[in-house]
């Protein structure tokens, strides 16, 4: 398999990379941090090849996408995972401010899926992972931005899942809880208190495993869905969000 992931110097991107390379998978990390990039790269060995890269230079970043699709003849697994989040209240949220988390979060994905399209659709049997957050169902205050740039990523999900199946492309979108990672840290330097004996965060880890269980066509019959990982704690009020949001919180009105 040939796997793409951005975000790959830290946190769920690295933590992917590993597992993949750990699996016999050859895997192409893309980040900005080109010394944590290189760094994995010597951990990883032949399997991992590091391509520092800003994602949201799109012409870069495209060039090193349809560059990678040359060299290796297919692309097997594109993982979106390069994002940011920032809690800011509405009235601090800028146009300046709302276009940037958009430009991370949905412009660059959907920069790589179209790169990448016509090398997956004539390969088929591809899949895209687009690593979103619950936060794009049930959002804190102050993710005016945040929350509105994962859903959106979840509809790249959608659209590219139906114009892909005719030619064996599968996409999906995984909307994991809090995750402890250093974007994380960084947002909420606060630890999040287990509850009930039930830890309140994910690793990085966990959500690598399942990217990999989606690579590996554990999660085919759900193609175009999201894919909700709340934490252990977080588990009962997931489920009684989607008990009081039936069918995603959509009413038909006549």
């Amino acid at each position: 398999m040939i796997a793409i992931v951005t975000g790959a110097s830290s946190g769920i991107g690295a933590a992917t990379a590993r597992l993949l390379v750990k699996s016999g998978h050859i895997v192409i990390g893309i980040a900005r941090d080109a010394d944590k990039l290189d760094s994995l790269a010597r951990a990883l060995g032949d399997g991992f090849s590091a391509r520092a890269c800003d994602v949201t230079e799109t012409a870069a970043f495209t060039a090193v996408l349809r560059q990678t699709a040359d060299d290796h003849g297919r692309v097997d697994l594109l993982v979106n995972n390069a994002g940011t989040a920032r809690a800011i209240p509405i009235a601090d949220t800028t146009p300046a401010e709302f276009r940037a988390m958009h430009e991370l979060n949905v412009v660059a994905p959907a920069a790589a899926i179209h790169a990448l399209w016509p090398t997956m659709c004539l390969h088929g049997d591809a899949r895209i992972v687009n690593v979103s957050s619950l936060a794009q169902l049930d959002p804190f205050p102050g993710f005016f931005a945040y929350a509105s740039s994962k859903s959106a990523l979840h509809l790249l999900t959608v659209v590219a899942n139906a114009e892909g199946d005719p030619h064996g492309v599968r996409a999906f979108t995984l909307a994991p809880g809090v995750v402890d990672t250093p974007l994380h840290r960084a947002l909420l330097p606060d630890s999040i208190e287990p509850v009930d004996g039930l830890s309140s965060t994910l690793s990085a880890n966990d959500v690598a495993r399942a990217i990999v269980e989606i690579a590996d066509g554990g999660r085919d019959a759900r193609a175009g869905w999201v894919l909700a990982m709340p934490s252990p704690a977080a588990v009962s009020s997931l489920r009684r969000w989607v008990i009081e949001h039936p069918g995603g919180g959509v009413e038909i009105i006549s």
